[in-house]
């Protein structure tokens, strides 16, 4: 009789195993369909592996956790970095030079796994920004400039999110990209101090990723690393002029160009238009600069906001947008404002084509 029952058996247990194998393919297709149970997918494979000592669930639940820790810190750069430049991400292990190859489309981070889950938690943000900053311009952007971006960006958010591993991330990735390739340490002095004043996340890498994209296929690819220089030297001179208090004879000013804070460069042009206390005139001599901007052909304007008066910020970046010369953009969030004050308010416009074809504007 026992013979007759095997192959019943074996049936029903064939039945149990692909049935479980249905509810946790459900559950894990509902996981990344609904982002915000992120950590839910990570307690739940957490269960799992504590029920089911299975190395690959083990693994499982290692590499959601971390997903989950990643796309929690990051979250808050959505709003201050590009459109389109933080989607959420997966952890996928590599083992072999192979698994590099990059997908299009989702964002999949491949990390080589530790045993010591901080570090893998560093690498994931570090791959993150590395995926994330300029996209399909990667390749046009100098190394050593694009990898002191990732770095100073995961720097910082680590730095703030996670301040017990700051310490790990200098020694480990700071200090081995400084060995390789010395010019990274001096990037990453310019950038902090842009930082400081909400201008490298708010127009520096906007500025870099838009002219490395008309770059692409043009001779000004050759000179992209002139193009970054003379750019951070520029809105270097602006801070100076910024920082320095009125009246203050010890140090030179920065010489303002006539006619406003702007640089026109061989790919873009673009000024600056910061926005403080409301004056007696109210919104007006805001439109007004903005309108002279448009008159010199100043093809992108950023309008930047002291947090102070962010709600006057957001009424002149919406009185702006009413001009027929300049179209928004985007209206984003800065880390800190141009006075070195948490939090802050940008905006970038481009000027309208209808304006464009009015001036004969040249494009690159």
């Amino acid at each position: 009789m026992i013979p007759t029952f095997i192959p019943i058996l074996a049936q029903n247990t064939l039945m149990v195993v692909g049935a479980i194998a249905l509810i946790l393919g459900l559950i894990k297709l509902l996981f990344e369909l609904i982002p915000q149970l992120g950590r839910l997918k990570s307690d739940f494979w957490r269960w799992i592996a504590g029920k089911w000592r299975g190395r690959k669930l083990i693994k499982n639940a290692i590499a959601s956790d971390i997903e989950t820790h990643v796309n929690e810190v990051v979250a808050d750069l959505q709003n201050e970095l590009p459109a389109g430049w933080i989607k959420r991400a997966s952890i996928k292990w590599i083992t072999e030079i192979k698994d590099l190859d990059l997908e299009e489309g989702e964002m999949i981070l491949r990390i080589r796994p530790l045993e010591n889950q901080d570090q893998n938690f560093l690498s994931g943000v570090y791959a993150f920004f590395t995926r994330a900053l300029f996209p399909k311009t990667k390749e046009v952007i100098p190394a050593n400039a694009r990898k002191a971006a990732v770095l100073r960006i995961a720097y910082r958010t680590i730095t703030e999110k996670k301040p017990f591993l700051k310490q790990s991330f200098e020694d480990s990735f700071l200090e081995t990209a400084v060995r390789d390739d010395p010019s990274v340490a001096t990037y990453l002095g310019r950038y902090d101090r842009l930082d400081k004043k909400g201008f490298f996340t708010g127009s520096f890498l906007r500025e870099i990723h838009e002219i490395a994209t008309r770059a692409r296929f043009h001779e000004l690819r050759g000179r992209m690393n002139q193009e970054i220089d003379e750019i951070l030297t520029h809105i270097e001179g602006f801070i100076t002029n910024l920082e320095r208090p009125i009246g203050d004879t010890r140090a030179p000013r920065a010489t303002i160009p006539p006619g406003g804070w702007y640089r026109v460069g061989p790919a873009t042009s673009y000024a600056f238009l910061l926005v403080a206390r409301p004056e007696h005139q109210g919104v007006r001599p805001y439109i007004n600069r903005a309108q002279e901007r448009s008159a010199q052909r100043i093809e992108r304007l950023y309008v930047m906001g002291a947090k102070e008066q962010e709600p006057f910020a957001r009424y002149v970046i919406s009185e702006i947008a009413k001009l027929p010369n300049y179209k928004l953009i985007e209206v984003f969030n800065v880390n800190k404002d141009y006075r070195g004050t948490q939090g802050g308010i940008g905006a970038l416009f481009v000027i309208s084509q209808t304006a464009r074809q009015n001036e004969g504007d040249p494009e690159i």
